[in-house]
């Protein structure tokens, strides 16, 4: 009668440590596939691929170029919405938090040129998409934007300021111009001469996969020099 007492006692210990080991193991599995990057890319229609294929836009292009690098565990989420201004990137990148991504590629701010929108506008923009980020420990990359001299000679060099001012400031890499070779070239631009075609998006593609993947393979690393 004791022993049977006793091994009531035990079974009845251990049921009450089974929800804690549960626990623990749900846990550990939730670590061990957090190996995953997931990088969102934050912009505008350039982002999106207006007037391409999904498949053939420069964040999908980006992934596919990632994985042939070897780096299988990686995922690019196209976040682009044509007519974007950086006013709508705070509210956005709070919904993709949800997603828990490791890097963000904060690619807005063209149509604010493109309008004139005041540069210090801007600035505060993209600073609180910024300092959202970095307070979520999500890595940002910060790619730059220039735009032609409609708006007069100041306007166009305070605009194309703002981006390596924000980098310094908030120590982050930049990306000095995201369409670089691509802008004004008939080769790499749909009829529209703003919008890359799919030659023009793999140029990006190409600009920026290399900095990504210096991002990845220094996810636990503090950058001594992160304009670049």
């Amino acid at each position: 009668m004791a022993h049977s007492l006793f091994a009531k006692r035990i079974w009845f210990f251990l049921f009450l440590l089974m929800p804690q080991v549960h626990g623990v193991s749900q846990v550990s599995y939730a670590a061990a596939n957090h190996s995953t990057q997931r990088i969102v890319i934050l912009g505008d229609s350039l982002t999106e691929g207006y007037g391409v294929p999904k498949d053939k836009a420069f964040p999908a292009l980006v992934e596919s170029q990632l994985k042939a690098d070897g780096y299988s565990e990686v995922e690019v989420i196209n976040a682009g919405i044509s007519g974007s201004t950086s006013a709508s990137g705070e509210s956005r990148l709070r919904w993709f938090l949800k997603q828990n991504p490791d890097i963000v590629l904060l690619a807005l701010g063209a149509n604010d040129g493109l309008r004139g929108t005041p540069v210090s506008e801007t600035r505060k923009n993209l600073e609180k998409v910024i300092v959202l980020a970095q307070k979520n420990h999500v890595k940002v990359l910060l790619a730059g934007m220039q735009i032609p001299p409609n708006y007069g000679k100041k306007y166009t060099e305070e605009y194309k300021k703002l981006f390596l001012d924000l980098a310094r400031t908030y120590r982050i890499p930049l990306i000095p111009f995201l369409l670089a070779g691509v802008a004004g070239s008939a080769k790499f631009n749909q009829g529209d001469g703003i919008h890359p075609n799919e030659a023009g998006h793999r140029k990006i593609a190409e600009l920026v996969t290399p900095k990504l993947e210096k991002m990845i393979s220094k996810q636990n690393e503090k950058m001594d020099n992160p304009i670049q």
